[in-house]
C-alpha cells in the first residue's frame, strides 16, 4: 500500500523565465482565484494538487536570473516532470531554449520536459509565436495555453495526465494502478 502511495506522489516542477505565468498556472491546476497584478515569486512555492490518483507537489521556482543561477539546480533535482513554460515571445523562447538545456543537464534524459506556449491570447496583439512554431525552436513537446483563462483548467490538467502515464510506465505501474 505505501509503496503505491509513493509511486503515485510526483515532483513537478514549473520553471521559467520572470512574468511568464508560471504562478497563475498553479492557481489554475489548484483552483485558486487568478488574478492580473504581477507578483513575482521569491524563491519557491510549493502546492499539492490531485489529479486523478496522482499526488504532484508543484513547485513553482522563481524566474529572475539570480535566482535560477544560484538554487534552481538543488530545486530540479528529483523532478518527476519539468514544465518550461514561455511567454511565446521570440526573445523568451530562445531564452527558454537554454533553461532547457540548464535542466536537462542537472536532471537527464530520462525526466520528461515539456513546454506550454503560455500568453497565446495575445498572439494576434503582439506578435507572440504559436505552440508549433514554440515548440521547433525548443525542441521539446509544446502545448499553447491561456493560463488567465479559467476554461483551460482541464486542457493543463490533459497536458500533464499524458505526461502522468509516461511516470507512471517508467515507474512500472500498471494501468489499473493509474
Amino acid at each position: 500500500m505505501l509503496s503505491t502511495e509513493l509511486n503515485k506522489l510526483v515532483k513537478v516542477s514549473f520553471i521559467g523565465h520572470p512574468a511568464v505565468g508560471k504562478t497563475t498556472m498553479l492557481k489554475l491546476l489548484s483552483k485558486n482565484t487568478i488574478d492580473r497584478i504581477y507578483m513575482p515569486t521569491h524563491g519557491f512555492d510549493l502546492k499539492t494538487v490531485k489529479i486523478e490518483s496522482f499526488t504532484l507537489k508543484i513547485w513553482d521556482l522563481a524566474g529572475q536570473k539570480n535566482y535560477l543561477k544560484a538554487y534552481s539546480k538543488d530545486h530540479l533535482l528529483g523532478s518527476d516532470i519539468i514544465i518550461v513554460v514561455t511567454d511565446s515571445t521570440p526573445r523568451n523562447v530562445l531564452s527558454s531554449r537554454e533553461l532547457i538545456n540548464y535542466a536537462t543537464h542537472f536532471v537527464g534524459r530520462d525526466c520528461p520536459i515539456i513546454a506550454i506556449a503560455n500568453k497565446q491570447d495575445l498572439k494576434s496583439v503582439d506578435g507572440r509565436m504559436d505552440p508549433e512554431r514554440v515548440g521547433e525552436i525548443l525542441k521539446v513537446k509544446t502545448f499553447g495555453l491561456t493560463a488567465i483563462n479559467p476554461e483551460q483548467r482541464m486542457i493543463l490538467i490533459n497536458i500533464i495526465r499524458k505526461e502522468l502515464e509516461r511516470v507512471a510506465v517508467k515507474r512500472g505501474m500498471r494501468e489499473d494502478e493509474f
